[in-house]
């Protein structure tokens, strides 16, 4: 079973997801997998039609059919999003599918998963270019609306929802007994992550005498220079220059995440964030927006606070309704764990995809090969060995 997928040096869901499927020991007690990085660079300038895009897109393609001749399983991570990502998905799934029967495709992409049309605008040939994804015998997404959304335009081919997952056991509970709680942001700082609206929140709550420190952990990564600077800019214009501390990763984010009492993400755009789910993991009340699974997985009121993305207004009340006391976020913390310890731990990651493993090899059986490499059918019936 091989897992195709861009991992270190690249970072992200995506990557964290395939390194974590990749190095799980309960499946690898049932299948042989390995992982095909197709990461070149921590980041790349993703979506836009450059000649390197391109030559990549094709010698990825080219790699995943190599890999697939001797799969039986191909998993492929793919971002879907309207333009150039839905012709390197397209690509390769049909690479994939070229070397083997047994292709499932994986589409993580915000926009796919966001289960809000203004953002899920698939032109017709985008959609006409996605169907190539049906040639799989399976499509997975990360949330119910990314389910809807692909069902419609793989009406042919069968399409579920996984839940991403963490190892839950492997975080250590945030104490939240801070005197001058913490507020943690953890993504890339740009627009999309909702950061100015974070920015404007804060300062408000600050000018209401709440007391609070702000940490952004994240670096410009892929944000274009105009847009990094705007964004600084609004953090510095509400005096919250210094909350922002650059990238970290791995060790110094679960360390962020024991000391911090409150996770916030306000995105405009996401599917199924991983940095929502290590926050739950750590015991975090969460405040974040309402954008793709994030509402089936945060339950307003219960593991956190759910807003419209955007809404300022909204998200400042959030904050300072789980700033308010200590009891009130140790309440909503240990209910986020426990929702994550039942529903996004990685024992049931790995029962899902095992069984849908099962499923597309059953349903799509790799032909045997006779002693000179050429393919035959593989029998059928009862007297199948």
């Amino acid at each position: 079973m091989v897992v195709v997928a861009e991992a270190a040096p690249m970072r992200g869901g995506i990557a964290t997801f395939a390194e974590t499927i990749t190095a799980d020991p309960r499946l690898a007690a049932e299948f042989d997998v390995e992982l095909l990085n197709t990461a070149r660079t921590a980041t790349r300038q993703g979506g836009k039609l450059v000649f390197s895009n391109i030559t990549h897109a094709l010698s990825d393609a080219w790699k995943t059919f190599e890999a697939a001749r001797r799969a039986d399983v191909v998993h492929v991570q793919l971002v879907a999003d309207p333009g150039l990502p839905t012709i390197r998905a397209a690509a390769l799934c049909l690479a994939a599918r070229a070397g083997t029967r047994g292709v499932v495709a994986h589409v993580h992409s915000a926009t796919g998963n966001a289960g809000r049309p203004e953002v899920a605008d698939y032109s017709a040939r985008d959609r006409r270019i996605l169907r190539a994804v049906g040639v799989s015998a399976l499509v997975l997404t990360v949330s119910d609306a990314g389910t809807s959304t692909f069902s419609e335009i793989l009406p042919k081919t069968p399409v579920e929802t996984v839940d991403n997952a963490v190892d839950v056991g492997s975080f250590e509970l945030a104490r939240l007994d801070a005197d001058v709680p913490t507020v943690l942001f953890v993504g890339v700082v740009c627009a999309r992550k909702g950061v100015p609206e974070l920015a404007a929140a804060c300062a408000d709550l600050r000018t209401r005498g709440v007391r609070f420190n702000l940490v952004i952990i994240g670096g410009q990564g892929p944000t274009p220079d105009e847009e990094y600077a705007r964004v600084m800019g609004a953090l510095e214009s509400a005096g919250l220059a210094d909350a922002a501390v650059g990238p970290e990763y791995g060790e110094q984010v679960r360390v962020r995440l024991r000391d911090a009492d409150v996770f916030v993400l306000p995105s405009y755009l996401e599917g199924q964030p991983m940095a929502i789910l290590e926050a739950m993991a750590s015991g975090l009340p969460v405040v974040a927006t309402a954008i793709g699974a994030v509402p089936t997985m945060i339950r307003d009121g219960v593991e956190g606070r759910v807003v419209e993305p955007g809404d300022v207004p909204a998200l400042t009340e959030a904050l300072a309704d789980v700033l308010a006391s200590k009891t009130r976020r140790q309440t909503i913390g240990a209910a986020a764990r426990k929702r994550a310890e039942e529903r996004h731990d990685l024992p049931i990651l790995s029962a899902r995809l095992a069984a849908a493993y099962r499923s597309v090899l059953v349903r799509s059986p790799r032909p045997r090969r006779d002693a000179a490499g050429r393919s035959r059918a593989p029998k059928m019936g009862p007297s199948s060995e």
